[in-house]
């Protein structure tokens, strides 16, 4: 990617079966909104939630450059096959550590002390910033758009070694 263009985005679902059309609306609009931004959404894809499909989601949308962040929806939570974040944490050569605070943070408005349970996770894989969210559409439009968007350049440019420091 050159210095000056857009990070390029693949949004995808992480689903155990069936996707269902509230769920392609919803990356329908989590893509306008980081297009408004200026982001290059190249595609979305929808992705089972176990970790061998996962692993290679992320594995070759990096090593084949297709994107510069993949940010997923779903398969956070700790239900029985809820499987994102123990698949892609060993599986990140570093680690968002405040990522996850944040967004129980952001969820804590709606929630309270509930907002706990909601699990999140991000990272970097061979240059490529990850980021996986829970599935509620409400709160993945608005964590896009409050933790992510404003971050998603400097991430990407601090992955590439583009940048030495967070900006200012």
């Amino acid at each position: 990617m050159d210095e000056t263009a857009a990070p390029r985005i693949v949004t995808g679902t992480v689903s155990q079966g069936r996707v269902r059309s509230g769920e392609e609306a919803l990356a329908k609009s989590v893509g306008e909104l980081l297009s408004k931004d200026g982001f290059t959404v190249v595609r979305h894809v929808v992705v089972r939630g176990e970790a061998e499909f996962l692993t290679a989601l992320v594995q070759n949308v990096s090593n084949e450059n297709v994107a510069d962040a993949i940010i997923l929806f779903g398969g956070t939570g700790f239900g029985p096959k809820d499987a994102v974040c123990e698949s892609l944490e060993p599986f990140f050569e570093k680690k968002i550590e405040g990522f996850g605070e944040a967004y129980r943070r952001f969820l804590r408005t709606d929630f309270g002390h509930e907002s706990m349970l909601a699990r999140a996770t991000a990272g970097v894989f061979n240059q490529c910033v990850v980021f996986a969210l829970s599935g509620r559409h409400e709160d993945v439009k608005t964590a896009v758009d409050v933790l992510i968007r404003p971050v998603l350049r400097s991430a990407v440019d601090l992955a590439t070694g583009r940048a030495t420091s967070m900006r200012r």
